[in-house]
């Protein structure tokens, strides 16, 4: 459930460029300006490493605490590096899940070749309330065109803590 204030900051993102789903999901990158789409990947990802935690995997939480950081601030500081983005999965409600994106170059050392972008999927996420309601397959295609429309040519999938 989304506080008074979400709503009003969610009713002010900037939605363009999202594509939607056959069944009116959306996917979009976030919005690093908008208070809505921050505040919202921050909650959802504490979501996220409370289930690790309890699956005995604290991979972010460990991460988080060798930073040095708060949970809030080690959230905001990985969102806003310049080389990572996130794609989020809404509905006309709330968002519910996200994708966290490393990028980075390949063939960049070698001068024969032309240099391309890679994409690292590091994380994926989506309200366990969701499980049934979406096409992954479907929600995969939409995040590849969002990646191509940001001239990414290759796509690695380097989620660690991945359970059905």
């Amino acid at each position: 459930m989304l506080s008074t204030e979400q709503k009003k900051l969610r009713d002010q993102a900037d939605r363009s460029g999202a594509l939607k789903t056959k069944s009116g999901l959306a996917v979009r990158l976030m919005d690093r300006s908008n208070g809505y789409d921050i505040s919202r990947v921050k909650e959802l990802w504490a979501n996220l490493t409370m289930i690790q935690q309890m699956r005995g995997n604290s991979h972010w939480l460990d991460q988080s605490n060798a930073s040095g950081m708060v949970w809030n601030d080690f959230v905001t500081d990985l969102l806003a590096k310049r080389y990572t983005r996130l794609i989020v999965f809404e509905n006309d409600e709330m968002i519910f899940g996200f994708s966290y994106i490393s990028i980075s170059s390949v063939n960049a050392q070698n001068p024969k070749q032309k240099t391309a972008l890679k994409a690292s999927i590091n994380e994926l996420y989506y309200e366990p309330a969701f499980k049934n309601k979406i096409d992954l397959v479907e929600l995969s295609e939409l995040m590849r065109a969002i990646l191509k429309k940001l001239n990414i040519e290759y796509i690695e999938f380097a989620v660690k803590d991945l359970q059905p």
